[in-house]
């Protein structure tokens, strides 16, 4: 991706990026990659439309510089909650992670978001790798850090996978499609029932 190094940018170069980036949220969420401008970022954000394309080359940077933000956010919230969790259990854990999964992607701007990758991934390879690295790929090590209490590294890793897996279950297909599901808090309750008694069997 074609951005500077955080390290290398300075308080106010910092605060344009954020601000960069949640222009790129407001406008990329709303209107979908395809109808999105820079002008249109650069508006949202308050600032030139040559200091957006300063801290990243092009649409197609920006959009995989947002997907990589959003998904550090969620993997952010996904730590706290494991950081907060007191019992040692891994059916507490796991039944924690869960929830706090399920309740992070179905949040309305992460299910535009996701809706989002899939309409561009076959034309932007780059974005459906970083979506893995930064998304799938971060929950289910959280997901296996917790198996490895019982199971050894190789079927914790591939429990972790269908954990994940179930715990979305198609209450969150059908979310991402755009379709109405009726008491989604019981939904989710039954997927990560049986998520959590799949991954500890």
């Amino acid at each position: 991706m074609d951005t500077p190094s955080l390290p290398d940018l300075s308080p106010l170069q910092r605060r344009k990026r954020t601000a960069i980036l949640d222009g790129a949220k407001t406008v990329f969420l709303s209107q979908g990659f395809g109808l999105a401008t820079m002008d249109d970022v650069a508006a949202a954000a308050g600032v030139g439309k040559q200091t957006v394309y300063r801290h990243f080359k092009s649409k197609e940077a920006l959009f995989v510089g947002l997907v990589s933000a959003m998904c550090a956010q969620v993997g952010g919230f996904l730590a706290s909650a494991q950081n907060e969790q007191s019992d040692g259990s891994p059916e507490v854990a796991l039944r924690e992670l869960g929830w706090v999964l399920a309740q992070a992607l179905i949040a309305p701007d992460n299910l535009r978001l996701y809706r989002a990758i899939v309409a561009e991934a076959e034309r932007l390879p780059e974005l459906g790798q970083v979506f893995y690295e930064n998304g799938a790929k971060v929950v289910r090590a959280f997901a296996a850090k917790i198996l490895r209490k019982r199971f050894d590294e190789s079927t914790a890793a591939l429990r972790a996978a269908t954990f994940v897996q179930l715990v979305l279950g198609d209450a969150y297909l059908e979310l991402s499609i755009g379709y109405t599901v009726p008491d989604v808090e019981t939904r989710f309750a039954l997927q990560i029932d049986e998520a959590v008694a799949a991954a500890l069997r």
